[in-house]
Formats: structure tokens, sequence, C-alpha cells
């Protein structure tokens, strides 16, 4: 009796690997020829390093944005760290004068101004800044 559950184990093991398997397979030759195109241009390092990725990092200034007259805003920290995603064929050419970090006066009370990223660049495939909100700090000129 014992031995009738191990060869059911196994063989639900074996099934259950051939489903992934096949699953895996099926996916891949749905996907369109994306993955294909991969595998085949692997032999190519020009052809590859133009699908590889990579992150440049900038540390800008936080700028204040519609400040009335007579106030001015202090932010805590004063600098953020702009995380730049970006082919590796691009990676030069990215420039720390091409971001801009920046926060709007708070028109309401709140706790923290979030903040943004404008970029003059189109080689970025996705930014992100970190911190995503800072505190402040209104003073009276």
């Amino acid at each position: 009796m014992k031995w009738s559950k191990d060869i059911l184990t196994y063989l639900l093991f074996v099934a259950f690997a051939f489903l992934i398997w096949w699953t895996n397979a099926w996916h891949n030759s749905e996907s369109g020829h994306e993955n294909s195109q991969l595998v085949q241009s692997s032999g190519n390092l020009g052809e590859e390093s133009r699908l590889m990725m990579t992150e440049k990092m900038f540390e800008l200034p936080i700028e204040v944005t519609g400040v009335p007259q007579g106030k001015s805003v202090r932010v805590f920290p004063g600098k953020a760290e702009v995380y730049v995603r970006v082919r590796m064929k691009d990676y030069e050419e990215l420039q720390k004068e091409d971001y801009r970090v920046w926060c709007t006066y708070p028109v309401t009370q709140t706790d923290v101004l979030v903040l943004h990223v404008d970029a003059n660049e189109t080689k970025s495939l996705s930014i992100r800044v970190e911190p995503e909100e800072v505190e402040y700090l209104v003073e009276e000129n």
C-alpha cells in the first residue's frame, strides 16, 4: 500500500511539472515575436545592448512654485534624488540639466508637499523621485 502512495505522488509531481512546462511554452508562443527576437539577437552584442536598460540617478534641488510675495518656503529635505530608467545606448546622453524637481505652494493647510519631476528629454523610459513628498516651513519676509 505504501508503494502505491509513493507512485501516485510521483505521477502527480510529473503531471504538475509537465503542466507548468506546457503553460510556459504556450504562453511564450502566444506572446508575440518580442521574446523570439531577444533569443535570436543574443549572438549580436550591438542589438542586445539596444534592448538592455539601466538607471541613472541625479540629485537635484527642490523648487517651490506659486509662492506669494512676502513669503518664502523652505522644504525638508532641500534636495531629491531623481532615478531615470533608460536604454543602455542612451545612458551617456542624460544630463542633470534636463530635469527639474518641483512642488506647488500649499493652497490649503497640509503637512507635506508632493514632488513632481519635469524632463526636457524624450529618452527616459520612466522617472521616479525620492522622497515623493517633503515637509515645509512657510516664512514671512
